[in-house]
């Protein structure tokens, strides 16, 4: 059962080509669902802190359209933000968990 792998998570993790094609798709799996560790945890914290200060605004005088063009303008500004700051530090936990699981297959 081979499911195709997008060309951008093979430049985000190199470590995917080590791996058997049939057995790509799980590892990145099993990668992703490895738990971030102190500084991967205090990146996305971080992250998401900056992101809310950026996006803050004041409701004072709006009306309910004007609050509602400013949630959905925070929104679309909000999310690209989130993935430049934070997005880095899945990738690292990710790449860390294929890491792992090639260490543990070179054991074997």
């Amino acid at each position: 059962m081979s499911t195709t792998i997008s060309r951008w998570k093979y430049f985000a993790y190199p470590e995917l080509r080590k791996f058997a094609p049939d057995d790509r798709p799980n590892a990145l799996r099993i990668a992703a669902e490895t738990r971030f560790d102190a500084v991967e945890l205090l990146g996305v914290i971080i992250a998401l802190a900056i992101t809310v200060l950026i996006t803050r605004y004041s409701g004072t005088g709006m009306g309910l359209a004007d609050r509602f063009g400013a949630a959905v303008t925070n929104f679309v500004i909000a999310i690209p933000l989130l993935l430049l700051l934070g997005g880095p530090f899945y990738v690292r936990r990710t790449r860390r968990g294929l890491r792992k699981q090639l260490a543990e297959l070179q054991q074997q």
